[in-house]
């Protein structure tokens, strides 16, 4: 089956006159995915300072192509959300994203799941900048040899550079094997608890987590940079060289004074609210693709990586496609590869691969620890002037960050 990602003419209004978003040129870019295509049920937008109304909905022909269409009025559509037209218009542009919208308050369900406009947004981005949406059927992963390429591998610092390079750029990761000694893990450990000892709930600068049966938990403190060993990690050259394996020059997002750009955080068994587990997620996915990305995330692991511990887990090949909404611990979501990662060893990865975190499986430690560096383009930035994307998830008085489902259902 092909597919067309042209947006119908037949209510080009509804997008505005001047500044709208334009759909991309999809003659070469693949087809959306047949079972995601025929997922989408009718969507209904109203822009609120117009009141204008329309609906985008897969349309299926005889001859067996797609396109997704738009057209004017909202009658037919199971969902109807209403956003502004700025709001709008940086969904077409990827600026926005679904799930920062409804984090930020900035999207209402007049009918229907928000959740639905979540399952649309790979879509959208299709139709609007001709990103693919992940295929695993279309996924082919080739070393520089042309021979299968083995996406569970693990370099060792001293590689081959080249490869390591190729093999980033076709998975969009790379797992370094003992990168960190032992005694430099100790040192990373110890600050790891000043840090955890200092944080507080709702002190902006940390996530928490609930167990089932109320106890809070930290999982993670926003500017571990705080501590000089941590902070020192941007500047030390072997991790630096990891960011040099990239496309394109990529420089540390860590600010001197508010020490960002260093993240640290904890997996926690038993977590039933806040953002202890992550579902399969891009790093921009609160916005920002288009004005920030490439951006990348270098894990600095003090504990295990294994599914007993929580592990992180990559979809190989994802890095220049979209996908669907989907937890990490959903049969029907794809598997994706965790690398058995040791303390000591690093993970370096495009934040625009998709990876998660599912919860730990085993009650008993250790648990995963990551220390988590991130890099950005040196012209990125935020395109409403922000500090981070990242921030719309912060300003609960407990410091809790609720799963975008729950969030969601508050629309």
């Amino acid at each position: 089956m092909a597919t067309t990602g042209n947006l119908s003419s037949a209510d080009d209004a509804a997008f505005g006159s001047t500044g709208r978003p334009e759909p991309a040129s999809l003659g070469e870019a693949p087809p959306l995915p047949r079972a995601y295509a025929r997922s989408l049920r009718p969507l209904g937008v109203r822009i609120r300072e117009s009141g204008e109304r329309f609906t985008c909905r897969i349309e299926w022909i005889p001859s067996g192509l797609s396109r997704l269409v738009q057209a004017p009025g909202i009658e037919g559509a199971e969902t109807v959300v209403g956003l502004d037209r700025e709001s709008w218009e940086g969904i077409g542009r990827d600026l926005e994203s679904a799930a920062g919208l409804i984090y930020g308050g900035r999207i209402e369900s007049l009918r229907g799941d928000l959740m639905h406009f979540v399952h649309w947004e790979p879509a959208l981005r299709w139709v609007f900048t001709g990103r693919p949406v992940y295929d695993p059927e279309s996924i082919d992963l080739r070393d520089r040899d042309g021979d299968p390429l083995d996406p569970a591998r693990g370099f060792r610092p001293d590689d081959d550079r080249e490869e390591m390079a190729h093999f980033l750029r076709t998975t969009g990761y790379l797992w370094i094997r003992g990168m960190l000694s032992p005694a430099e893990v100790a040192e990373l450990r110890e600050a790891a608890e000043r840090l955890r000892a200092a944080a507080r709930e709702g002190d902006q600068e940390s996530w928490w987590g609930r167990r089932a049966d109320g106890e809070s938990v930290l999982c993670r403190v926003l500017r571990a940079g705080k501590e000089p060993a941590m902070r020192a990690l941007h500047s030390d050259p072997r991790l630096r060289g990891l960011a040099e394996l990239c496309d394109v020059p990529m420089a540390s997002s860590q600010d001197a004074e508010a020490k960002d750009g260093v993240t640290l955080l904890w997996k926690q068994p038993g977590v039933t609210e806040g953002l202890g587990d992550l579902p399969w997620h891009r790093d921009c996915g609160m916005g920002g693709h288009a004005s920030m990305c490439p951006t990348a995330v270098l894990s600095v692991f003090l504990g295990p990586n294994s599914s007993e511990a929580g592990e992180l887990r990559f979809l190989p090949g994802s890095w220049t496609t979209s996908l669907p909404f989907a937890e990490a611990d959903d049969p029907r979501a794809p598997e994706g590869i965790a690398p058995a990662a040791r303390p000591g060893d690093v993970t370096f990865h495009y934040g625009d691969v998709m990876h998660a975190a599912p919860p730990p499986t085993s009650e008993q430690g250790p648990h995963r620890s990551c220390i988590l560096l991130s890099f950005a383009r040196s012209d990125g930035g935020h395109h409403r002037g922000g500090r981070h994307y990242n921030d719309v998830l912060l300003g609960s008085e407990d410091g809790q960050v609720s799963n975008l489902t729950k969030i969601a259902g508050k629309g």
